[in-house]
């Protein structure tokens, strides 16, 4: 995720209530008050120039107007242009504005005698006990990579294989340089960049394995049903490709339309990335994701299915342009 966006404050009131506001959105790791700006042209100028994703505008009198319950405006300008940089700016200025409301009730329970734990306890009577497991840091490294790393990986391999099924020598070398670099990449991953791992390393070397066998069989198959390099490459790259989308990853297959849901099954991805959530980042025994293990060993025996077909189009294949 991007972080320390730069924005700007416009603030008219000068007061200890909005210097603690600004104090409070410095905090925020998306965004980052690189200026503070006298008046609305400033900002505004330095948001169409580029410099800044926002700005947040306290008008004069704002402070007075909150404590006597006055609803006063708070204005917040982002860049609707740069759709991430604008939205993430929104984002933390909008927390900002709610907090406000919070300042004037702690002001307010102040002035009748309470302390500031009882306040809390007034304002937010219930609190908020959060936990993010297998990512505590919300670090959207180890959302992407351990998927989009292992999906363009495996997308070579079918191509490649489709290329040069013909050649069983060379096909094979192919799939032992792969299976080499992604076994590499898992080695980076949880070693040099300590990635979360709450299984064992001979989990993640068998969905490894697995993972190649089914890039492997799913290729062998595709290339029995079409035998041509172009059209079979042409498949495998477009199923590889649209695995990305329909895996999990970007969004959640529950949510997607019951077709969908039916179609994400024949994406060997998809069981690779489930399996990887349980056993590996989450640590769970093997039982739990057996059935995605399953459907990995599915797809590498795919080519039993149409063994004596891929035989005959392994040993008569005549290549055409």
């Amino acid at each position: 995720m991007p972080h320390q966006l730069p924005i700007a404050v416009v603030d008219q009131d000068l007061t200890s209530t909005t210097r603690q506001l600004k104090r409070q959105l410095q905090a925020y790791a998306s965004t980052n008050i690189v200026a503070s700006y006298a008046n609305i042209s400033d900002a505004r100028v330095a948001m169409q120039k580029g410099e800044i994703y926002g700005y947040l505008l306290i008008p004069e009198g704002f402070t007075g107007k909150l404590l006597s319950s006055r609803q006063p405006f708070m204005s917040l300008y982002y860049n609707g242009a740069i759709f991430t940089g604008g939205v993430l700016a929104y984002k933390d200025m909008k927390i900002i504005s709610m907090m406000a409301k919070k300042a004037v009730g702690v002001e307010a329970t102040r002035a009748i005698g309470l302390t500031d734990s009882q306040a809390e306890a007034i304002l937010q009577p219930v609190r908020i006990d959060a936990h993010m497991t297998g990512n505590p840091w919300s670090n959207y490294n180890i959302y992407i990579t351990t998927m989009i790393v292992p999906g363009v990986i495996i997308l070579l391999l079918t191509v490649l294989l489709c290329y040069s099924v013909p050649d069983i020598k060379k096909m094979l070398t192919d799939s032992l340089l792969v299976a080499l670099c992604l076994f590499a990449f898992q080695i980076y991953l949880y070693v040099y960049m300590q990635m979360p791992h709450g299984g064992s390393w001979w989990v993640v070397m068998l969905l490894s394995c697995l993972m190649i066998t089914a890039a492997m069989g799913f290729a062998l198959f595709v290339f029995a049903l079409i035998p041509s390099r172009r059209l079979s490459m042409s498949v495998c790259s477009l199923w590889g490709v649209v695995s990305f989308s329909i895996c999990g990853a970007a969004y959640p297959v529950d949510s997607m339309h019951p077709l969908l849901q039916a179609l994400s099954y024949l994406f060997p991805l998809r069981h690779y990335l489930m399996a990887y959530q349980m056993s590996v980042l989450h640590g769970f025994p093997l039982h739990y994701a057996y059935q995605w293990f399953a459907g990995l060993v599915v797809f590498s025996a795919l080519p039993l299915l149409v063994i004596r077909k891929l035989h005959r189009q392994i040993r008569e294949f005549v290549y055409v342009e």
